[in-house]
């Protein structure tokens, strides 16, 4: 980071752990149970005013934006992915990180290093100083701050392209300040249904918000209440508008299987062209539709001229994609999966995918939940098949204390579920009630997923 940027300061952080120790003072709405989400809360004005004091860092270069209620974070990687290996210098930004806060912004999938990090959020320091000391209210949460800092490294860094993952919804979303070349909206379901809204066109309405006028927006939205939102708006804002299904087909995805590496074989055919034979390392049929996504997304900037890449390209490009805590496979004896599925259709597809992809004699399940998820629904997708349960919580605020999810589980199954106080202490468990020829399986958030991958990387199972 240039010295001119840091010149505004007045307080200097000299270290990443004073600039984490100084974030999290701001704001934190991922520790919160239940919030507004209205314009009190969630103002965009206040995010335009902090990037205008620091010269609008995220207009010097081009993004693409995508929400959804699953698959943006999978599309996000698969889009970035290939723009680099395409030979764009290609920032990424997605949420929420697994085990560590710089997961979140990358350059050609690279985490930020921590001297970038600090340099960044000491050009933001001046402005929060001052907002919080005369306008608390105007002071910046810590994931405004956070897609700030991602912006001036990004500019700084000289990005040509940008990957941008909305964190919550949409429409009040910090990311949506930007104008993007494409905006994608993947598949919409309930989720987060206690702050955006307990109906799918409520939800839709907030993915909707990211719709900018005469920009292309490429959906997987299937329910006709959440699809008749988009087009709504779409008609309204001038944009057009390609939908799974109709301008972008999957006529075929199969698990695939070689000595290297599982994933899927996939022929998707957009309107541009056939993608046959297409291999993704990733597993679940889940994720021909994120593949699909992503490839309608390249074939709208291919042809508005705004890239230049091959088919070539992008079907080798596909075979690097690497999507952390996604069914991802840490251990073979036994088998180790981690998935922070946590919405009932992401269970479904995460069981659906145990049995396709793997032969395993008895399932083993680490469960922990988020207090604003659909739990007794969630537990219905993976409980039935599980013959060993653990049930854990993390170490944020809003996990569901694993007492509570014992009773459940018996209460409707019938089943013993262990309860143990602790990530490590799950992992230890569940690990001595496994047996080579089980699949051990690692669920029900993002937080509870990035705790158990730690303690498998401190084993020497998985990297940190």
């Amino acid at each position: 980071m240039s010295v001119n940027m840091i010149a505004r300061n007045t307080l200097c952080l000299r270290s990443y752990e004073e600039a984490c120790a100084f974030l999290n003072t701001s704001l934190d709405y991922e520790k919160l149970i239940s919030y507004q989400y209205n314009t009190s809360t969630f103002n965009l004005d206040r995010m335009v005013r902090l990037l205008e004091q620091v010269g609008n860092p995220h207009r010097e270069f081009s993004s693409l934006h995508i929400t959804g209620t699953k698959g943006k974070g999978s599309t996000a990687i698969m889009l970035s992915t290939v723009l680099q290996r395409a030979g764009y210098k290609t920032g990424l930004f997605t949420s929420p990180h697994l085990t560590n806060l710089k997961e979140r912004i990358q350059l050609n999938h690279t985490k930020i290093p921590e001297e970038d990090f600090t340099a960044a959020l000491n050009v933001l320091v001046p402005d929060i100083q001052r907002l919080r000391n005369t306008t608390p209210a105007e002071s910046p949460t810590f994931f405004e701050t956070l897609t700030a800092i991602c912006f001036l490294y990004f500019k700084e860094k000289q990005a040509e392209m940008a990957v941008l993952e909305v964190g919550m919804g949409g429409r009040l979303d910090a990311t949506n300040v930007v104008l993007p070349l494409v905006s994608v909206i993947t598949n919409i379901g309930l989720d987060h249904v206690n702050i955006l809204g307990n109906t799918i066109p409520r939800i839709a309405y907030e993915k909707a918000g990211i719709i900018k006028k005469g920009i292309p927006v490429i959906s997987a939205a299937e329910k006709p209440e959440a699809l008749s939102v988009i087009k709504e708006v779409c008609m309204e804002k001038g944009a057009p508008l390609y939908l799974l299904g109709k301008d972008i087909r999957i006529d075929d995805a199969q698990p695939y299987t070689n000595k290297n590496s599982r994933g899927l074989l996939c022929n998707i055919k957009t309107w541009q062209g056939v993608y046959g034979n297409l291999f993704i390392p990733l597993m679940g049929i889940h994720q021909a539709k994120n593949c699909a996504m992503a490839l309608g997304a390249l074939d709208v900037l291919r042809e508005h001229g705004k890239i230049s890449i091959d088919n070539e390209t992008i079907r080798e490009a596909f075979t690097h994609v690497r999507c952390p805590g996604r069914i991802e496979v840490l251990g073979e004896t036994p088998l180790i999966v981690l998935d922070f599925a946590h919405t009932v259709e992401s269970m479904a597809a995460l069981r659906e995918t145990l049995f396709e992809h793997f032969t395993f004699n008895k399932l083993v399940v680490i469960l922990g939940f988020s207090q604003d998820k659909d739990i007794d629904n969630i537990l219905r997708e993976i409980v039935p098949c599980a013959n060993d349960i653990f049930v854990t919580k993390s170490t944020n605020s809003r996990a569901v204390p694993p007492e509570e999810l014992a009773k459940k589980i018996k209460a409707v199954y019938g089943k013993r579920a262990e309860i143990c106080n602790s990530a490590r202490d799950a992992v230890i468990a569940a690990q001595h009630a496994a047996s080579p020829d089980d699949l051990l399986c690692i669920t029900g958030s993002a937080y509870i997923a990035g705790e158990v991958r730690q303690e498998l990387a401190h084993q020497n199972i998985a990297r940190a």
